[in-house]
């Protein structure tokens, strides 16, 4: 009787257990099969909330059976080398958003899967369908590994007040040109305010440079030490000497949202803080330019890539989806400050009252947006930047300069970085 009492004891401690294993594997299976795909996005600043608010209008309206999970990723370019070097699959998001001047850089380091399965079942995703020059960024070598959501550029901004009482006609041609603001500091700074001051730097030389006939790269090729550069970095530097810049150190941004000077070359996302400032009466224009005849604006777009993974075929439809539905649905993006690439929103009626719609009124400006998308373009920015605010403040020679940053790109790819 005892023995039978044990043994009946113990049976149903491993019946129990057996349950239990039985209940938590299920649990776990149920865990991992979560249906989600997993979207990294860069977004850390205040265009982040526009970016969720957009994939939770997808979740909502569209009720997937995959719904997009957007993850916010501080340092995201180091954290995406991370896990597509851990070989596992798991660590790797489902979708990417990634900067236009990555894509033939991932592509080389075969970091990223081309695109064609995906958009087999979107055919209104194509090159109609977008911006030119942002379509072109994610094709490579014939293949397509992105898909744009926006162009974002640097742009100028303007103290309304201030320009109509140092230069009222400047902008009947929409365009401020480096005459134009030598003309202004010598009135503004009778009055103690700064015209033009430095920020974004390394971007504006990049513009001059173009709009003085050169460029930073040949193909793959840095090419930073040239004529053309060391022409733009001159201009900057008479900006200084004739005192159209602030102090070296003084804060750029402050002095034009507490209406101290004229001018402010930021981006065009730039323009969703400003909205919150009551008392500024602000617009936006074009990047100074040598003549109106020829605008350049810096800018970059952000692009939908998929990293190297295996993914299921439902997975791979419900990213075809989300693609298909930003396209016609980030009028919300744009009012970020970003230029929905998309011309579903950028031909729209809403988008036109955008301060950064002027971009987009015609061949010119669409053209004016030069996005400097290749191989090499991260470490000859590095170097660049390195160098330029030094120089154009007078702490380094601008030889010195230009031909130290193109020692420093040159040794990186020596170096194989």
């Amino acid at each position: 009787m005892i023995i039978k009492m044990i043994w009946g004891y113990i049976t149903v401690k491993k019946i129990s257990l057996i349950l239990f294993v039985v209940v938590f594997s299920a649990l776990l299976v149920g865990c991992g099969s979560k249906k989600e795909v997993i979207l990294w996005n860069p977004f850390t600043g205040a265009d982040g909330k526009y970016f969720t608010e957009m994939v939770d209008k997808y979740n909502k309206e569209m009720d997937p059976e995959y719904k997009i999970k957007s993850q916010t990723i501080p340092d995201m370019y180091t954290k995406i080398y991370t896990v597509t070097n851990s070989g596992k699959d798991k660590d790797v998001p489902d979708l990417t958003v990634i900067h236009a001047e990555r894509i033939p850089l991932f592509v080389s380091q075969k970091l990223l899967d081309p695109l064609d399965d995906i958009l087999s079942e979107q055919s209104n995703i194509n090159a109609d369908a977008y911006l030119s020059q942002a379509w072109q960024a994610g094709d490579v070598d014939g293949k397509r590994y992105a898909v744009p959501l926006d162009i974002h550029s640097s742009v100028l901004y303007y103290n309304k007040d201030l320009l109509n009482k140092y230069a009222p006609n400047a902008l009947d041609d929409n365009v401020i040109t480096i005459d134009e603001i030598k003309d202004i500091a010598s009135k503004a700074k009778q009055d103690g305010k700064v015209t033009y001051p430095i920020n974004v730097e390394t971007w504006t030389a990049m513009s001059f440079t173009v709009q003085n006939g050169g460029a930073i790269n040949d193909g793959d090729t840095p090419t930073i030490n040239t004529p053309e550069m060391k022409k733009s970095l001159e201009t900057l530097k008479e900006l200084v000497s004739i005192g159209a810049t602030q102090e070296d150190g003084d804060d750029s941004s402050q002095l034009f949202q507490s209406g101290e000077s004229v001018f402010l070359q930021d981006g065009t996302w730039y323009a969703g803080g400003l909205k919150e400032i009551e008392d500024l009466n602000w617009g936006v224009t074009n990047t100074p330019a040598y003549s109106p005849n020829k605008i350049v604006n810096w800018s970059s777009s952000h692009q939908f890539a998929t990293l190297k993974k295996d993914r299921s075929e439902a997975v791979e439809n419900e990213i075809g989806n989300f693609l298909e539905f930003i396209r016609e649905n980030s009028l919300l993006w744009a009012d970020s400050g970003q230029n929905a690439a998309s011309s579903v929103v950028f031909e729209s009626d809403d988008y036109s009252g955008m301060p950064q719609s002027f971009l987009m009124e015609n061949d010119k400006q669409q053209q004016s947006m030069v996005i400097f998308d290749f191989k090499n373009n991260g470490n000859t920015l590095e170097a660049l930047g390195s160098v330029v605010r030094d120089i154009v403040f007078g702490r380094v020679d601008i030889d010195e300069g230009l031909e130290l940053a193109q020692k420093t790109v040159d040794d990186k790819l020596k170096e194989g970085q």
